[in-house]
């Protein structure tokens, strides 16, 4: 089994996440880009130094790497001011990010399966299944 440590990562950084967004959207009535521009504008700046710090430098990714760079940021924006207008219109901090969460896993799983060949085990669809179920729950409660 791969090292737990980058899904912790992605744990954490989600809760945190996921309480700022919450935050930011139950409060005065205010536009998320600027929020955006200046946690894109911190975003570019660490993630220079990790370039600089770890050897990678500052070089021009080449094409695919810009293409795929240029989903990236369209599909963090998307899921960023998503969640900023869920709470805003008063979704849950638990019904938005579950439900968002579940329905990207079975998109991802089904995209998994038939573009890349992935093996869907029972017992992983089984955990598709209760987790499908859960968010229906969730949400409906």
């Amino acid at each position: 089994m791969p090292t737990a440590l980058p899904v912790v990562v992605v744990i954490v950084s989600a809760v945190a996440y996921h309480l700022a967004q919450r935050a930011l959207g139950a409060g005065p009535a205010a536009s998320p880009w600027p929020v955006l521009a200046l946690a894109y504008g911190a975003a570019c700046v660490v993630t220079l130094v990790l370039a600089l710090v770890t050897g990678d430098g500052l070089r021009v990714p080449a094409r695919p790497e810009r293409a795929a760079a240029l989903v990236i940021a369209a599909g963090a924006i998307g899921i960023e001011a998503g969640f900023f207008f869920a709470y805003r219109a008063g979704w849950p901090l638990a019904s938005a990010s579950v439900l968002g969460n579940v329905v990207v896993t079975l998109i991802l799983a089904g995209i998994g399966i038939v573009a890349f060949g992935e093996h869907l085990s029972a017992a992983r669809a089984a955990g598709i299944a209760l987790a499908a179920a859960g968010a229906y729950l969730i949400v409906r409660g």
